[in-house]
């Protein structure tokens, strides 16, 4: 298809005949599309080819640093979009700055997700949504099952704010578990409606997921909770985190850039995995910290 270029530091090609080949979950593009409108901020006349991708065309549709969606021709310049592949450990650990050198930004830049669509909720949806006086948002789901609190700690949680005066709102894909209390819109939104829905919410509960990404393009309180991943090296400025203490004597070999493999596999400790930890009573409190 290409030549995917190696993984080493700054990569230097022609901008006119460089792809990017985007590998990772969506809220991995919200970050690459933050990187790649900084980077013609920083000059003008650079833009990008992206391979098509069907999932992912929803955040670079309209993405002024993109000049075509589609396949590459032979020989063509490609960089993936994997960073844990590209010496994440050195000299920031962090994705959106290991992102920014593989597109040339050898300075530290502000870590501003981006997303180019329209930011509005559905007239339909929106009036169907029974909001309350205070509302929370909980995003419950993710691809890798470590990352996850289980179900019955979410309902709990839920019961608890419901008894408080929350409405909690519950967003997310389709095929994620409905957390019972909680009004559902799993499956009905685009990633422009959850942005705009997390706008309007009072607060964000959310996992290291697309909504913690989405959470930094909006003024709104989040707590986020972390099980295996490190919130210094994967979590906001400005977001309240929420770490299990101590982690297990595994978690330097669970999710971390050097074991990406594991992300599908399930915890080896089960409903005992270290997310499951946080006491709900420190997420309580940090929801009314955050709200009132």
């Amino acid at each position: 298809m290409g030549e995917q270029c190696a993984p080493s530091g700054v990569i230097e090609v022609i901008s006119e005949r460089l792809w990017i080949n985007p590998v990772g979950g969506m809220g991995d593009m919200l970050m690459v599309a933050g990187v790649l409108k900084q980077a013609i901020e920083r000059d003008h006349i650079r833009r990008f080819n992206l391979v098509r991708r069907s999932a992912y065309r929803k955040i670079f549709q309209g993405h002024p640093a993109i000049q075509e969606i589609g396949f590459p021709p032979s020989g063509a310049h490609i960089i993936g979009t994997d960073y844990w592949r590209y010496e994440l450990d050195n000299p920031v650990p962090r994705p959106y700055q290991t992102l920014a050198r593989l597109f040339g930004l050898t300075s530290l830049i502000e870590e501003i997700p981006y997303f180019p669509g329209p930011v509005e909720i559905d007239p339909l949806l929106e009036e169907k949504i029974p909001w309350g006086k205070k509302n929370i948002i909980i995003a419950a789901g993710s691809d890798s099952q470590r990352k996850m609190m289980t179900l019955d700690r979410w309902e709990q949680l839920t019961r608890q704010l419901t008894a408080d005066g929350f409405s909690v709102i519950q967003t997310g894909r389709l095929h994620e578990t409905r957390v019972r209390n909680a009004i559902s819109l799993l499956g009905l939104t685009t990633i422009g409606e959850l942005i705009a829905i997390i706008r309007r919410a009072d607060g964000v509960i959310t996992l290291d997921t697309l909504a913690m990404h989405a959470v930094r393009l909006t003024e709104t309180p989040a707590i986020v909770l972390w099980g295996p991943t490190d919130p210094t090296v994967y979590g906001y400025l400005g977001q309240r985190h929420l770490s299990a203490t101590p982690r297990c004597e595994k978690w330097n070999q669970c999710l971390s850039a050097r074991t990406p493999k594991n992300y599908g596999k399930p915890c080896p400790f089960g409903d005992n995995r270290c997310i499951n930890r946080i006491p709900l009573k420190d997420i309580r409190s940090a929801v009314h910290e955050a709200v009132e």
